[in-house]
């Protein structure tokens, strides 16, 4: 009897199970009553098309075997996705369509974040029903006959990150309010019938990363881009903007304006690009000089100027980046000899036919041929050439007085560095104690009197400069001044012979063609005081004589202090011991690179100091000044065992700070720093929970075998520039995805053999379920993180932890796609809230 009454309760609990198990796969898979409906309907309105053939035998729509034509994604028994792509044909469609209901039936589609419709022949114009789906995030309606212009009903659909309306017949102009679609990431609206100019609302996109217009009706003058610092892929082929090149920014990847109608002379800043991999200016009127240095970008692989009227001679010693695949300087100007770099030996694919090289196998015009042409290109109707000549007089007269300006400031601030010289050489009288400090008080006496007399003249001079000159001329002399100035100090003000040498004095033509480095490095570091030089009293003070009581560590090369200047600005002093003695201008350019590290995710340089013995004129010691932040580690707000611990959403803007001040070690100076031997030890938050990386690379005396960051020292990394430019930033990436791997999942990874470990964990969580990730991820937040943006993170860190560097992402890409995760779990949580506080909130049952 008990025997039966067991096995009675057992059969029970096992039909529970089954019929539980069942009714749970039935509900995952069971879409909402509306949306099924609309994707019957859907097939109806496009005439039961092939591609949608898989969806006639089924109603478990979002179980469909997706294929090359056809992919349905749900989430929580409602559809997200739903790509079709067809064959492009007109006749498919039934006679009775039109968009305006194809569009009002995916209206019930509420949650489509992707909606892509691809070569389906879809007709007539986008139908304000595009409203009814505010979720969308990407629409792709490429390769299909829509026409008309485009709706306003567009700038309704705030989430939209691209937005892809290409080969399609769209008429009139780009709308102004495509600015307010502010996440977009992608806009292309290529190879259709568009017309106008391109409104400046283009300027607010500010997360833009691919911009193509090519192949339509688009003229004029086109906005300065260099706003958009995300804009990595800017495509304008085949339209007829000019005549000047817009100003944009030297992050791009792939730049195209073939067959446009840009003329006067290739921008120098495109020399600055030094990610970019692809530039074709073809088929437009360049004119000028050929810059040669394109050849050699760090990046460059196509270069295309071909149908242009560049000039200049060539050289065969002319070097070539080494994974130039193909360079076409056909039908220009240029003379000389082809660069032996693009040789048919060295695998690059080389067209220079219809210019005046000499002794080359491809078609050439003679010598005179370019010399005549060059000189027709100037050619202009009567009036046009009266007012060149009026203007190019101008311009002489300019340039002489700018000249004649020059060599009286170098004349100028010469006397005054032969007389302050003069007064250092004198030696000291004899005498007291006394009379010394009188004879020394007026040397600087007549040292300052003979100063203010130059600066005076130097004011005179300025003045009378012409205004095309005028701000060169002040900068020479303010640079030249403020030599001048600090000679004057050094000799008088401090007590010891400490070297304080100004960064700007150092090297005035290089840093006039630093400027834009240092413009947008003074912008991110503008919470900081000024880049300065420091006195060694100054740091002794600050210190309390580099007492114990401010030391906070030290390394192999040098120690740390805490210090207070007197303003109340706290610092962090690295000092610096030479093992081998060089004179100032040695360390100068490495000193010029520190004054560029300033950003908000870096623990940023504040100055530094050159101290010097008594009897040696060469450096004893350098001392490196940079911001103090209190010592608080990214480590242990996460994975430490004490102390309050940061949420998924703050863990997310922790890791979009680390990478924003990756990219800026790599970018925001010439050359930049690579593998920088990241980790999460070195990342420490400020007060705001800001995020700040102490420690970096910047190889500043290779006799000292060091690497200066702000906090620990690192081997310098062998070979050069190029090889660690090369392999430095996936070697970064990979530094990073380690660190992602501690934000995720909350542990403490010590050894490098865990991370493939918890690597393979990570992918075999991403093709489970939302359950089975949660599993894995730290305990304190794995409740806080919304679905998407924790997927996201995975993937990303996945990708950045492979073995192989190719398949590691850039930094920009885990950039990107770390934003789009905290856009995604910001919308979350405010959905969250929404839903607890909300009174009419139904329960679930």
């Amino acid at each position: 009897m008990a025997m039966a009454k067991k096995l009675f309760h057992f059969r029970h609990f096992f039909l529970v199970v089954v019929f539980t198990f069942f009714l749970a796969i039935h509900r995952t898979h069971q879409l909402h009553n509306s949306q099924s409906y609309a994707l019957l309907k859907f097939q109806k309105l496009l005439g039961y098309p092939s591609a949608l053939r898989s969806l006639r035998t089924t109603k478990d729509f979002c179980n469909v075997e997706s294929t090359n034509c056809l992919t349905i994604v749900c989430y929580e028994d409602n559809v997200t996705q739903l790509h079709v792509v067809g064959d492009n044909g007109v006749s498919y469609l039934p006679q009775d369509f039109t968009s305006d209901s194809l569009f009002a039936t995916l209206g019930a589609l509420s949650s489509l974040k992707v909606l892509s419709l691809v070569s389906m022949g879809l007709w007539g114009p986008i139908p304000e029903s595009i409203s009814q789906l505010p979720s969308l995030e990407i629409l792709n309606i490429s390769s299909n006959h829509f026409s008309g212009a485009i709706p306003i009903q567009l700038s309704l659909l705030k989430s939209l990150q691209s937005l892809v309306l290409d080969d399609n017949h769209f008429t009139g102009t780009i709308p102004m309010w495509v600015g307010s679609l502010q996440g977009l990431a992608v806009l292309s609206m290529r190879k259709n019938s568009l017309s106008g100019s391109v409104p400046t609302s283009v300027n607010d996109l500010q997360t833009l990363r691919v911009l193509d217009l090519s192949n339509n009706d688009l003229h004029g003058e086109l906005p300065g881009l260099s706003s958009l610092k995300n804009l990595q892929v800017l495509n304008l082929e085949n339209n007829t903007f000019g005549p000047h090149f817009p100003s944009l920014h030297t992050k791009l990847v792939s730049l195209v304006v073939r067959n446009n109608s840009f003329r006067f002379g290739i921008p120098s800043n495109l020399s600055s690009s030094y990610q970019l991999q692809k530039l074709d200016l073809s088929l437009n009127g360049f004119v000028g000089p050929f810059l040669p240095s394109l050849l050699s970008l760090p990046s460059i692989k196509y270069l295309d100027v071909s149908a242009n009227k560049l000039t200049g001679t060539l050289f065969s010693n002319y070097s070539c980046n080494s994974d130039i695949l193909f360079v076409n300087l056909s039908s220009n100007l240029l003379k000389g000899e082809l660069p032996s770099c693009l040789k048919p030996e060295n695998k690059v694919v080389a067209l220079y036919d219809r210019n005046c090289f000499s002794n080359e196998d491809q078609d050439q015009h003679p010598p005179t041929f370019c010399q005549t042409e060059a000189l027709a290109v100037n050619v202009m109707p009567h009036e046009q050439k009266q007012r060149r000549r009026t203007a190019s007089k101008r311009v002489l007269v300019s340039s002489m007085g700018g000249i004649v300006g020059g060599f009286l400031v170098f004349g100028v601030v010469f006397l005054v560095i032969v007389r302050v010289n003069k007064k250092g050489s004198v030696k000291a009288p004899a005498g007291s104690k006394l009379e010394l400090v009188k004879s020394q008080m007026n040397d600087k006496h007549d040292e300052v009197k003979t100063t203010r007399t130059a600066l005076s003249v130097l004011e005179n001079i300025i003045s009378r400069v012409p205004t095309p000159n005028k701000e060169f001329v002040k900068t020479l002399a303010r640079s030249m001044m403020e030599h001048v100035v600090s000679r004057v100090h050094h000799r008088h003000v401090r007590p010891a012979r400490s070297i304080v040498e100004h960064v700007s004095s150092v090297n005035t033509a290089k840093l006039l063609s630093d400027a834009r480095y240092i413009s947008q490095t003074m912008k991110m570091g503008a919470s900081l005081s000024a880049y300065r030089t420091f006195a060694s009293d100054e740091l002794k003070e600050a210190t309390n004589n580099f007492d114990a009581s401010c030391f906070i560590s030290e390394g192999a090369c040098g120690q740390i202090y805490k210090g207070l200047l007197s303003d109340g600005t706290h610092i962090a002093v690295r000092s610096l011991k030479m093992k081998k003695r060089h004179g100032p201008l040695t360390y100068m350019h490495h000193i010029e690179l520190i004054s560029k590290l300033r950003h908000p995710h870096l623990v940023s340089a504040l100055g530094h100091c050159f101290e010097c013995s008594h009897d040696d004129p060469s450096v004893s010691n350098i001392y490196i000044i940079f911001e103090f932040v209190p010592y608080r580690s990214l480590r242990g707000c996460i994975s430490g065992s004490s102390g309050e611990k940061l949420s998924w959403a703050q863990r997310i803007a922790a890791a979009i700070g680390v990478i924003r001040g990756i990219q800026f070690l790599h970018t925001g100076m010439v050359p930049g720093l690579y593998s920088n031997n990241l980790k999460i030890t070195d990342i420490l938050l400020d007060n705001n929970l800001n995020v700040k990386i102490c420690t970096y690379n910047l190889p500043l005396l290779t006799d000292n075998k060091i690497m200066v960051g702000n906090g620990t020292f690192s081997p310098v990394v062998k070979g050069n520039v190029q090889a660690r430019t090369k392999d430095g930033e996936k070697n970064d990436v990979y530094d990073f995805g380690v660190i992602l791997l501690e934000i995720i999942l909350g542990r403490t990874i010590m050894f490098h053999n865990e991370v493939g470990t918890l690597k393979d964990l990570l992918q075999v969580s991403l093709a489970t379920d939302d359950i089975a990730r949660r599993s894995i991820v730290d305990p304190a937040v794995h409740k806080q993180c919304s679905d998407e943006s924790l997927k996201r993170l995975m993937e990303i860190c996945v990708r950045c932890v492979s073995e192989n560097p190719t398949d590691r992402p850039s930094v920009e890409d885990a950039l990107w796609n770390l934003q789009f995760a905290a856009q995604v779990q910001n919308s979350w949580g405010r959905d969250s809230i929404d839903a607890r506080e909300s009174p009419a909130s139904p329960s679930l049952e």
